[in-house]
């Protein structure tokens, strides 16, 4: 028998919420060592910029507005969905839109952000001439924010697609359109491969393609190493980024999560800390990041009391090759994939056909800005690529699937 979602309302803990201030109250920012100008951020968070944090969340931030302000901005659900032998308790928002033409999006955000991100994309259930609208949904990965974390040691990320999946089964759409970014790009692509009869198109923001295959893939693999071809300085450079300087948070995690969670529940400046330096690392360098939103993202990890946040990194390496790198989404899927100029995960569009997808309908690499999170970076240029992609689709055999099939 399939449950009924229930409405949902952030409402923390007074027990929870002294807590949190009491911690921040009583912490401690230490000294830095002199750097280099330019090379300030090299270790770490300066204690500059930590200090300023601190003394904004001690005088100024205020949870209780926020709680108040994302209840009023978002209609969120819960519902229990089964999978692998036990029950997430699934948080979601779900935008329904007023329009007859709106399709189903499932928007799938990743690691150091959350549903929040979702929030420039709500006033798309708009129609607008040949943009239908959509029913938007955005759910918080198993383990993120107000979703139950899993405690299966098989649990990986197509047991996330999985859920999503049946999330959208349970929510009346038998066919979809997809887009995420980070662990939801993975995911995503997951749901398009496991589901093409229901996933119409995919549009992701972060393209993960990998080293091809020598065996497999020859041609791909000659070009890939060819030093003359524009893109692949930029894709080298990614791969350089993910897995060197910037790469010591996805090791700890994927390695130690219970120890470093523990670490950092204990701590919400240390959260602060550590979700703050990949926030500045992965965005835009013009991009000034506002105090509170960053406060209110690290808060939301701090509600989650578990591990789950970092052990996703565990858990979706171990099968990263039979759930996503060995594979592709086939052709009847629509592949939308757009790169903005400050996001390390890159690929060339010859690579995104040859590994991610067989048909690419829409492709922008000629952005020059925005970063890993351009829903609150750039929404407009975010929300131009999503609507570009959407009339790409719309001119394929199988829009009509979305058609007349919402409940």
């Amino acid at each position: 028998m399939t449950a009924t979602p229930k409405p949902f309302r952030i409402h923390v803990s007074d027990e929870k919420l002294n807590w949190i201030n009491d911690r921040v109250r009583t912490s401690t920012v230490i000294p830095d060592v002199p750097h280099d100008k330019g090379k300030e951020w090299d270790d770490g968070v300066p204690s500059s910029v930590m200090q300023e944090y601190v003394d904004f969340w001690r005088e100024t931030y205020d949870w209780r507005a926020e709680e108040a302000r994302i209840n009023s901005t978002f209609e969120m659900f819960t519902v229990p969905i089964e999978e692998g032998g036990e029950t997430i308790d699934l948080h979601f928002v779900h935008h329904r839109s007023a329009s007859p033409s709106a399709v189903p999006l499932l928007f799938a955000h990743g690691w150091p952000g959350s549903f929040l991100e979702v929030e420039s994309l709500l006033k798309l259930t708009a129609s607008e001439g040949d943009f239908p609208g959509f029913h938007i949904i955005a759910p918080s990965l198993p383990g993120f924010a107000f979703s139950s974390s899993p405690q299966s040691s098989e649990f990986s990320l197509g047991s996330i697609a999985s859920i999503y999946h049946k999330l959208m089964k349970t929510l009346g759409y038998d066919h979809y359109l997809l887009q995420g970014g980070d662990w939801g790009s993975l995911i995503t692509r997951i749901m398009a491969m496991d589901h093409p009869d229901a996933c119409v198109g995919i549009h992701i923001n972060f393209l993960i393609a990998g080293i091809p295959s020598p065996l497999r893939e020859p041609l791909t693999t000659m070009r890939f190493a060819a030093g003359y071809f524009r893109d692949t300085l930029r894709l080298k450079l990614g791969l350089k980024w993910l897995n060197g300087s910037e790469s010591g948070f996805s090791k700890i995690q994927a390695t130690k999560p219970q120890t470093i969670s523990q670490v950092l529940a204990d701590s919400p400046v240390g959260m602060l800390a550590w979700i703050f330096d990949k926030l500045h690392a992965l965005s835009d360098p013009a991009y000034e990041w506002d105090k509170a939103r960053v406060i209110t993202w690290t808060t939301t990890y701090l509600l989650t009391e578990s591990s789950a946040h970092a052990r996703i990194y565990k858990y979706a390496r171990r099968k990263m090759d039979k759930e996503v790198s060995s594979r592709i989404i086939p052709a009847e899927v629509a592949l939308g994939a757009s790169a903005f100029a400050h996001d390390p995960g890159y690929a060339p569009q010859w690579l995104v056909s040859a590994r991610i997808g067989k048909n690419v309908v829409f492709y922008n690499d000629t952005h020059k800005v925005g970063g890993h999170f351009p829903s609150v970076e750039v929404p407009d240029l975010f929300i131009a690529d999503l609507k570009s992609f959407v009339g790409r689709v719309r001119n394929g055999d199988r829009w009509k699937l979305l058609e007349g099939k919402l409940n």
